[in-house]
């Protein structure tokens, strides 16, 4: 075993991290109002593996299934920025390497102006939902195609689309797409 330091002992000191989950492991904050995170389990064997999607018996599914879609981002590749007004999307992130960042674009709301990211992978799945006013994006940082199902809380109105846009790469949202190392 090594021995204790202060942290007057080491330069640089740098700064310490800040707590980011509870003791069993949860997020303990989304840091945007109303976003929900629930990371789901996977049961893995020689044959495959299960996780358990939609159990209505769980928060996150308080209001009702009423349509659903999947969306694939191919390697490299950014959706987004979108917006709805109306709806809340229920992402469950079914596969791939996908990087979800949230903007919140509420005037109202507590957490208005900021920024939230989100990672998913085969073996961190979960469920994610993104309350109206909210902006995302998502980025496909894998070498295969991903792949999100969407259950939003009102259908898609063909004649007139919930639904507001902004080039990811414009500015207008600042954010760097960039992926550090740190």
């Amino acid at each position: 075993m090594g021995e204790l330091i202060s942290s007057e002992a080491v330069s640089p000191a740098g700064q310490p991290d800040p707590p980011t989950v509870d003791s069993q492991g949860r997020r303990l904050s989304t840091g945007i109002d109303g976003v929900e995170l629930e990371r789901l389990v996977v049961h893995d064997d020689h044959r495959g593996s299960l996780v358990e999607v939609m159990n209505f018996e769980r928060p996150f599914w308080r209001e009702p299934v009423i349509y659903a879609y999947s969306v694939t981002i191919r390697p490299r590749r950014i959706k987004g920025w979108g917006m709805h007004k109306l709806q809340t999307d229920r992402y469950y992130v079914a596969s791939g390497n996908i990087r979800v960042v949230l903007l919140d674009g509420r005037l109202e709301s507590p957490s208005h102006g900021a920024l939230s990211e989100f990672h998913f992978t085969d073996r961190t799945p979960g469920l994610l939902a993104i309350p109206p006013g909210v902006w995302h994006a998502d980025q496909n940082w894998g070498d295969s195609d991903a792949m999100i199902i969407n259950f939003p809380t009102r259908p898609y109105d063909h004649v007139n689309p919930d639904k507001n846009r902004v080039d990811p790469h414009s500015g207008e949202i600042p954010f760097d797409w960039a992926l550090r190392d740190g």
